[in-house]
């Protein structure tokens, strides 16, 4: 997908958080209009970030966390264990090479994708992608989501009829 996309950005982490933050406020500032897919990469990730997403867990009509479990999950039993929320593990798959936040429903269409690269110096992380606020890259992401998972991810409504929810 990110190959054929002509507006790919390299981002640092601050700059991936600052957008993820845009995207989880609009959930938390819309109480029960959107669901909320963000992969994490890993666990160990998500434990600082808790208090958070527990807010958006509040807010989300349904939170879909992906991640390679590399820690104890009890660290996290706060937020995993809170109605609404949907854990997926990604471990020995593609997706835990990819950091993403959909919000998707009720007006509120965003998508923040991208692959983390190789850095030079080898210590700080880099991702190549793209966000967007156009309603059809949300619905297409959580589109593959369904099919990868399709236990777990409910399948989408399109954007033509999303807003009839």
């Amino acid at each position: 997908m990110l190959q054929d996309l002509a507006f790919r950005y390299t981002f640092s982490v601050d700059a991936m958080t600052k957008i993820s933050h845009i995207i989880e406020d609009a959930v938390i500032h819309t109480p029960r209009t959107a669901v909320l897919h963000a992969s994490f990469q890993y666990l160990s990730r998500i434990v600082p970030q808790q208090a958070r997403y527990q807010e958006v867990a509040q807010a989300a009509e349904g939170l879909w966390l992906y991640y390679a479990a590399d820690s104890d999950p009890a660290q996290a039993d706060a937020l995993l264990k809170m109605p609404r929320v949907f854990s997926i593990d990604t471990a020995d798959t593609p997706l835990v090479n990819y950091w993403f936040v959909v919000a998707y429903g009720g007006g509120v269409h965003m998508t923040l994708l991208a692959q983390e690269i190789p850095s030079l110096s080898g210590r700080e992380r880099y991702y190549e992608g793209f966000y967007t606020f156009e309603a059809d890259a949300a619905y297409q992401i959580l589109y593959i989501l369904h099919q990868i998972y399709p236990a777990i991810v409910p399948l989408p409504l399109p954007p033509d009829l999303e807003h009839y929810r």
